[in-house]
């Protein structure tokens, strides 16, 4: 029999799941196998929630933000930022506003998986790195790196015009704001040094200019008055007066020369001493001229040869012993240095003081008083004498800030148009070839630089990038349309860049980053872990309740369920290069295409087919070569396309059941139940696939990494049920098992379907499911929903104990605390999560984000609490574990906000569209009194009907048991809208194919009554199955990993309310709209 199974087709797929699964193994065994360091490399990424990250703390300066406007400003950042992080590819981050006293923060949570190049590479790690060979570890720097550079990156665009006349007290008002600015660091003794100078810097980059300099030698300093500065002041001293700058020219606007001025702030960081390289020689010399040398007065007559014997003359009087200092005052004709017996003021040095010939000649003396031979420059003859050598002195360096408010005039006014109102930038070339970048307004913008231009004609308009002039355009005509250019002498890379840049966010207000802060995973370690066990005892849970429903096909099954994990496995790791991925997509997309020319579908479906395998075609590439970050929210998606690959098993082997009790060999029992389960597989599957990609175009990140993982899902899982169960099964034919149908789970002696009359329990079943939703309609609009921080926000708190202390203990003294306020009737104070609503909010340290970072602190993200409730919590830590040092005590907004409900629900509406279209679609051949648009309307109710219930019973929850609605809960929805439909649209192809084949004479409810008890095993098995393995994940929270657990139980509940309205909801609702549009006809 086992020669039989195993024909090629079944040794190449448990060959290639072989190679795919020591990829897949960990380290231990691949470098006991010595795997390629190459592949030993791959690992699989975490998000945020799993692995933790870096949180950077961004400051946002409104100082120049009327005080109506600064809400909508911080939105446009937070959106900006939105933007920019998800152009990363960084899965799910946390981006929130917090509230330090006065000031507006935005906090940027992420995991450090950014997508990186080698470009990057070389430029955060140097030359000499390359891209596959890093470690992992070194991937994480250039990520977070990057994404520092790309987040707080503040491009800002401004259209400015000339002014008519310029302020004669701008100087004074430059050096009263610069006066402001060292007030301030001077209060806090320096502290605030540079986190003030780059968000001056920012704020106002066209005048003022933040600077660090490395330590330098003194004579290496420039300006002189920045020289003169710090070698007075002492080390960590800020000088306590601005500094005048000056002494340097450039060409202004109006293309004349002018003094470049400023007034600076200065701040010597340190100084220590280091030997200078370079030698130096203290040196006397007496110089013999002649006339026309250089420099040569007008009094020496004699010649050149002249010159030489006098030069030779006072070489013979110091041979005699003559001292040097009485030769030069007779002899040297340099008046500087005569009377001093020829001492040169400044020692010689390499550096270009002195003309190479007398420089060269110095140096070369190796002993103190040692006197040169006879040299020839330029100003005569010259005999040198060593004074004092000076050998690796050491001279003191200088370290330090500056900086520098520009005092020269500004030329420039601002009109107000800005990049709040750009739209979209294109790069384009003119007829000489030469890059510009194309911007377009949006309609004030253009309505705005169509005044500026009409006001300016004839007179230049200034484009300013990120504080720069780029250009200054003379402006010939009124400009209209909303669109303008940005010129310059701009590389093509350099115009892709700055084009790029603006698209993804010109920022309406100037960002510093004040803090950064590594994270560990929100989840936790404990989560983790017992979640892989949960997910593999789920997964032999999951086999056994297969084998006992199907018995062999069961165990095949299981095997083409164990071969999905494999790949899912494998294409989570892998980050194959581009060379290699695209021919495994192409060939891929080869097969794809050739099965869907070759299959039994109408030309509609044959259409559709090829559209999703082109999509497909560069989804596939880009999966191969990115590894998947897994989070959460995509792990739940993986969930959902395990219970897919499931049920899709479950409808073949249900189809092959029909075909071997109708008679049939089972060789053609096996073809005709794929072909006949292929309908409602492709359909169920083509549904979520097409809702998966709305949700990832509409959505944010957090729904994007539910639905690509959940596409990356679907497609596996479709591979698996349709090419490897097949071909596995077809390897079992002309074997004895194929014989018996016991071994397939049928009884031949037992009817094939159940016979109830769901058509006369409708009426109660929809009354129940009236009642649940009534309910639950009611349990929102009285109980309310209690949200957890991810929507509210809260209270921040960072801190470090002096002793180690662990998490877990840290969990558990909190949740003490927790009960003692609770007893000693303590709340947290006023409302700080809304502005509009007063309710006393309950300390909640139990639902409450407790991360911890490399440094050993502590972030807790808890609801608010107010400064009574914090000093109660922070004195009985300390009484707990000691010393306690708080960095940070803030409120923080929430992870959700307004704008990602709006695109959720924008993403879930437009899905359901799509959902309505494509099965109106799919069922356009059913009998026209069926109408195609109602099953995909009725789905759509179901969906609602389950989503309604699910919510309804966790605000139940919530009320008894303090559960709070956050982000995991809208993970959990998001799986139970996918779960829901694939069910229903199950069901009605069932329906769909009994309508096409039923009688004139069967009416409505004998076609769906039928449909459903042929797919009730069906449906009873998959959810069964599939809720095994959610149970035992259940409890598995109970050892080990709590903060998933009400997550869990919402998938639970939730598909567990799917299964039901997809049997009753859904086609009781087809049933009763016939039935009401028969009796309106009438």
């Amino acid at each position: 029999m086992l020669k039989k199974f195993f024909s090629w087709q079944v040794i190449a797929i448990l060959g290639i799941t072989l190679v795919l699964a020591l990829f897949d193994a960990p380290n231990s065994v691949q470098n006991a196998l010595r795997f390629p360091e190459a592949l030993r490399d791959q690992k699989i990424n975490l998000g945020l929630d799993l692995q933790g990250g870096s949180q950077l703390d961004y400051k946002i300066d409104l100082r120049s933000v009327p005080e109506e406007d600064r809400e909508k400003i911080v939105d446009g950042v937070l959106e900006v930022i939105n933007k920019r992080v998800n152009g990363l590819g960084v899965a799910e981050p946390n981006i929130y506003t917090s509230s330090v006293g006065d000031e507006t923060h935005i906090i940027v949570e992420l995991a450090n998986t950014a997508i990186i190049t080698q470009e990057d590479v070389v430029k955060y790690l140097g030359e000499n790195k390359d891209i596959e060979t890093i470690t992992l570890d070194e991937k994480k720097e250039v990520s977070l790196q990057k994404a520092k550079d790309t987040v707080g990156k503040t491009i800002q665009l401004e259209f400015k015009e000339r002014k008519d006349e310029v302020d004669p007290e701008e100087i004074e008002k430059i050096r009263a704001t610069a006066q402001t600015v060292l007030d301030k660091i001077l209060a806090k003794n320096g502290e605030n040094f540079a986190a003030i100078g780059r968000e001056e810097a920012l704020i106002n980059p066209s005048r003022v200019k933040y600077e660090t300099a490395d330590y330098k030698f003194a004579d290496e300093i420039t300006p002189e008055a920045i020289k003169t500065a710090v070698s007075s002041m002492a080390a960590g001293t800020v000088r306590n007066t601005l500094v005048s700058i000056g002494g340097t020219y450039i060409i202004n606007d109006a293309g004349e020369t002018q003094e470049n001025t400023a007034v600076g702030i200065l701040k010597l960081v340190d100084v220590r001493e280091e030997v200078r390289e370079d030698k130096k020689v203290e040196a006397s010399h007496i110089l013999i001229a002649y006339k026309d040398a250089a420099n040569a007065s007008d009094e020496i007559t004699r010649t050149k040869e002249e010159a030489l014997t006098r030069a030779k003359e006072a070489e013979a009087q110091l041979k005699e012993g003559k001292t040097f200092t009485d030769v030069a005052k007779y002899y040297s004709d340099d008046p500087s240095n005569k009377d001093s017996g020829g001492k040169l003021s400044a020692p010689v040095a390499e550096d270009g003081t002195y003309v190479k010939e007398f420089q060269d000649a110095a140096l070369e003396l190796t002993e103190n008083s040692q006197v040169s031979d006879i040299i020839e420059t330029e100003f005569g003859y010259h005999i040198i004498k060593a004074d004092n050598i000076l050998n690796n002195q050491k001279e003191k360096q200088f370290k330090y800030e500056l900086i520098s408010f520009s005092t020269m005039p500004d030329l420039w006014q601002d009109t107000g148009l800005t990049g709040k109102n750009f739209k979209h930038a294109d790069v384009q070339v003119d007829q000489y070839y030469q890059p510009y970048i194309s911007i377009q307004f949006d309609e004030e913008g253009a309505k705005l630089f169509e005044e500026i231009t009409e006001k300016n004609v004839g007179k230049p308009v200034a484009i300013f990038v990120g504080g720069e002039k780029i250009s200054s355009p003379r402006v010939n005509e009124k400009i209209t349309g909303g669109s303008a250019q940005i010129t310059g002498s701009f590389t093509q890379e350099e115009a892709s860049n700055l084009a790029r840049d603006l698209n993804t966010g010109a920022i309406p207000a100037p960002i510093v980053l004040t803090g950064e802060t590594s994270l560990g995973a929100t989840l936790g370690a404990d989560a983790l872990n017992a979640s892989k066990w949960s997910a593999l005892i789920a997964f032999f849970a999951v086999a056994l309740v297969m084998i006992a429903i199907y018995r062999f096909p069961g165990v095949i099954a299981s095997i083409a369920l164990a071969i999905y994990g494999i790949i899912m496995l494998f294409l989570v790791k892998s980050a194959l290069p581009l060379v290699v991925g695209l021919p495994i997509a192409l060939i891929i997309f080869g097969v794809l295409v050739a099965k869907t020319l070759n299959s039994k579908d109408g030309a509609g479906e044959k259409i559709i087919s090829f559209i999703l395998s082109c999509v497909l075609l560069f989804f596939i590439v880009y999966i191969l070569k990115t590894s998947i970050v897994l989070t959460l929210a995509g792990v739940a998606g993986i969930i959902l396309s395990v219970g897919m690959a499931v049920d899709a098993n479950v409808l073949i082997f249900a189809r092959i059941r029909e075909e071997i009790r109708s008679g049939k060999s089972y060789t053609s029992a096996v073809e005709e139940g794929f072909f006949r389960a292929w309908s409602s597989i492709r359909d169920s599957n083509y549904s979520t696939l097409i809702t998966c990609a709305i949700l990832f175009y509409f959505g944010s990140s957090l729904i994007k990494g539910f639905a690509f993982n959940l596409a990356a899902g679907v497609l596996v899982s479709m591979f698996t049920a349709i090419t490897i169960t097949k071909t596995l099964m077809l390897g079992l034919a002309n074997t004895k098992i194929t014989k018996d149908p016991k071994y397939f789970g049928i009884n031949l002696n037992k009817p094939e379907y159940p016979k109830f009359n769901f058509i006369k329990s409708f009426k109660k079943l929809l009354g129940f499911s009236g009642i649940l939703t009534i309910i639950s309609i009611l349990a929102i609009a009285i109980l309310g929903v209690k949200l957890g921080q991810d929507f509210t926000g809260g209270t921040l708190m960072e801190f470090k104990f002096d002793k180690e202390v662990t998490k877990q203990e840290l969990q558990t003294k909190l949740i003490e605390i927790q009960e003692e306020l609770k007893e000693e009737g303590i709340t947290s104070g006023g409302p700080l999560a809304t502005k509009t609503v007063e309710e006393t909010i309950t300390i909640d340290f139990k639902n409450a984000s407790l991360t911890q970072a490399s440094t050993g602190a502590f972030m807790l993200k808890s609801k608010y609490m107010d400064s009574a409730t914090h000093d109660k919590v922070v004195a009985d830590l300390e009484e707990e574990f000691g010393n306690l040092n708080e960095q940070k005590f803030t409120t923080v907004g929430a992870t959700i906000g307004s704008a990602f409900k709006e695109k959720a629900l924008i993403a879930i509406l437009i899905a359901s569209l799509g959902i309505i279209i494509y099965v109106a679609f799919a069922f356009r051949k059913v009998p026209k009194e069926l109408n195609p648009w109602r099953f995909g309307v009725t789905a759509i109710i179901a969906v609602i009907h389950d989503l309604f219930i699910t919510m309804g019973f966790f605000v139940i929850l919530g009320a008894i048991f303090n559960v709070e609605i956050d982000a995991l809960f809208i993970t959990a929805m998001l799986t139970v809208l996918g779960y829901s439909v694939n069910d229903t649209i199950v069901v009605f192809d069932r329906t769909r194919e009994n309508a096409k084949l039923a009688s004139k004479d069967e009416k409505i409810e004998d076609i769906v009554n039928k449909s459903l008890n042929q797919t009730l095993w069906r449906s009873l098995n998959t959810v069964s199955t599939t809720l095994v393995a959610l149970i035992v994940i259940f409890i598995g929270t109970f050892f080990g990993a709590e903060s998933i657990r009400y997550f869990i139980l919402a998938l639970i509940f939730g598909i567990g309310i799917g299964a039901y309205s997809s049997i009753f909801v859904a086609t009781a609702g087809l049933v009763i709209w016939k039935q009401w549009s028969d009796k309106r006809s009438k």
